[in-house]
């Protein structure tokens, strides 16, 4: 047992006396001159490589840490992405509400336009970001009202000169006979206005590429196409009036444009399922109800 502890001993004697002897490394040149030399030791050479390795490390972890080159290590992410990953995310179901709301208009707007009244109920669009769980709903004074009218109102009068108070046109009674409206195009009337058979305008056979114009000034609202109308616009007039034109092969005007009266709008010449051969399908509303333009224009 003494034995192994003196042979260890002297190992371990030994290995610390070689780790710390002394050697010389010398720089000579081709005739063997000596030019320089160093007295190294083996524990020199490990304390300057493990030194040598600690400020490769360090100088590694500051550029990595404080210098754009973090973000070519992979598995870093940097917060800036991260904020506007989430803004990306947030901006597109944003455009996807809008563009299924869209959607859904047009398709609400085309079976009002073809006289369908649809069958299936519409589901309301939901923004993802809301909570629709705790909402308060409150009838308005204004839509009690539009529905103790609506309840109170006889509900077997068909007659369309119903709407008609006292044998007057209401349209012209609202304007004071001061309505004077343009032609929308040039043309023969080919299909007239009928109420029974929800034809809630009048259809013009027009030349090909005959241009549209304005009835009356007013705010474009709605500049859009439809595989079963062509293009179609919208405009609002003063008073509650609203002039609607389809079939179009080409529109002059956008949502938010102001129009004057008279000023082209667009292009006739579209071949549509509502009007196939080449002309305007036009229509005019008052108070949400449509009227007969014959009563106003001359065509």
């Amino acid at each position: 047992m003494e034995k192994k502890r003196l042979s260890l001993r002297k190992l371990w004697k030994k290995a610390f006396t070689d780790v710390r002897h002394k050697y010389r490394l010398s720089v000579t040149d081709e005739n063997f001159h000596e030019k320089l030399s160093f007295k190294l030791s083996s524990l020199n050479l490990w304390t300057i490589i493990a030194l040598g390795s600690l400020i490769v490390v360090t100088l590694t972890m500051v550029i990595i840490i404080y210098t754009p080159v973090r973000q070519f290590v992979p598995g870093y992410v940097k917060k800036e992405f991260v904020e506007q990953s989430i803004n990306d995310r947030i901006r597109l179901d944003s455009l996807q509400q809008q563009l299924e709301a869209q959607k859904l208009m047009l398709r609400v707007l085309d079976d009002a336009l073809s006289g369908n009244i649809p069958t299936e109920d519409i589901q309301p669009i939901q923004d993802s970001l809301r909570d629709y769980r705790n909402i308060a709903y409150r009838r308005s004074l204004e839509d009690s009202l539009l529905r103790l009218e609506i309840e109170n109102a006889d509900p077997y009068i068909l007659d369309i000169s119903s709407m008609q108070i006292g044998g007057k046109d209401p349209l012209r009674s609202s304007f004071a006979n001061n309505l004077l409206f343009f032609k929308p195009a040039e043309g023969t009337i080919r299909k007239e206005f009928n109420y029974q058979t929800r034809h809630w305008g009048v259809d013009i056979e027009t030349e090909n590429n005959a241009v549209i114009k304005a009835v009356l000034d007013g705010n474009a609202v709605l500049a859009s196409w439809s595989p079963d109308i062509g293009y179609f616009l919208v405009i609002e007039h003063e008073g509650n009036l609203i002039s609607i034109y389809t079939s179009a092969s080409a529109l002059f005007k956008r949502s938010g444009d102001f129009v004057k009266a008279g000023e082209a709008i667009g292009i006739s010449g579209s071949s549509t399922e509502t009007n196939p051969s080449h002309g305007l399908h036009f229509e005019l509303w008052y108070n949400g109800s449509p009227v007969d333009p014959e009563n106003y224009i001359v065509f």
